[in-house]
């Protein structure tokens, strides 16, 4: 299977998106994904790297779900892809609309408390976060922009959606850095935004498509996987608290946010929890998985 990087946008376009933001804005959500459903039915018929990468993982998850006695999850490899769909829908009402319809809770634990009182402190936190549920929604929580958000995507990837936003985007104190442009400068300025109390996002579960042969080697449900070293080497670097983060979907425009501290002692340390962290909510939410490449080396 391809990389993430060799994948390709489908049943995308320019004015195909803006004709769904106009059915979102005339009609709501829940019309917008009904009629989104449909359509990503008929793409996922011709989309054979994606249903392939999806019945991978489900036979990997069932694969673990029997071995340790769990309830097995069944899902279709079109259902999968219809899940994301909808959660694409949420993207672009979380970062496009002023006032988006998704809710949140949060996972209050003790690595959610021990967040809160790191940045009432005011100190800066590095956020590592996946391709598994819906980070960009983050963007609906009222009252985001109380501490300066720096978060690098890959902007190669998806030009016609990436269009979409930057025409449509309703970014509040949300600063994105191009991961092509990461370099000296770029990691001074980020330690320096660090320094000065703010926040930095990075995704941990795609290579870089520059550097792919530089990666930490971990395991996900008893399959090996491989993590991008660059991200993990940073995040250490930048001598800051170091937090996993999932947004979750957990009903229909409802979402929960989870987060992990993961210890920096050692890069091997940090992917492991990285991984422990994502296994924990795959198990309990297995259809928020949107990595429909080749992820595991099985």
């Amino acid at each position: 299977m391809a990389g993430w990087y060799q994948m390709h946008e489908r049943g995308a376009g320019y004015w195909r998106m803006e004709f769904l933001w106009w059915v979102y804005r005339v009609f709501g959500i829940r019309v917008l994904k009904f009629f989104v459903c449909i359509i990503s039915v008929f793409i996922a018929i011709f989309a054979s790297e994606g249903r392939k990468a999806s019945k991978q993982y489900k036979h990997l998850l069932n694969a673990y779900e029997m071995e340790h006695k769990r309830k097995v999850s069944h899902f279709s490899a079109i259902s999968h892809i219809c899940a994301f769909a909808c959660a694409v829908v949420d993207k672009m009402s979380a970062i496009c609309d002023k006032k988006p319809k998704i809710k949140f809770d949060i996972n209050n634990d003790v690595y959610w408390k021990s967040l809160q009182q790191i940045l009432s402190q005011g100190q800066g936190v590095f956020f590592m976060c996946s391709h598994f549920g819906n980070i960009e929604a983050l963007c609906a929580i009222p009252d985001a922009a109380d501490k300066k958000m720096h978060a690098f995507m890959n902007v190669g990837q998806n030009p016609i959606f990436r269009r979409f936003i930057n025409q449509h985007a309703n970014y509040i104190n949300t600063v994105i850095h191009p991961t092509e442009s990461i370099d000296v400068a770029m990691a001074g300025d980020i330690y320096d935004a660090l320094e000065k109390g703010e926040l930095v996002m990075m995704a941990g579960d795609r290579k870089s498509p520059n550097t792919p042969d530089k990666i930490i080697k971990s395991k996900l449900l008893n399959t090996d996987c491989s993590l991008p070293a660059g991200v993990f080497r940073f995040a250490r670097a930048c001598d800051h608290k170091v937090f996993a983060i999932a947004n979750v979907n957990v009903g229909f425009e409802k979402y929960r946010v989870f987060v992990k501290q993961i210890d920096t002692k050692n890069l091997q340390k940090m992917a492991t929890e990285y991984t422990a962290f994502l296994q924990n909510l795959i198990l309990q939410y297995p259809k928020q998985w949107f990595n429909f490449f080749d992820f595991f080396e099985s």
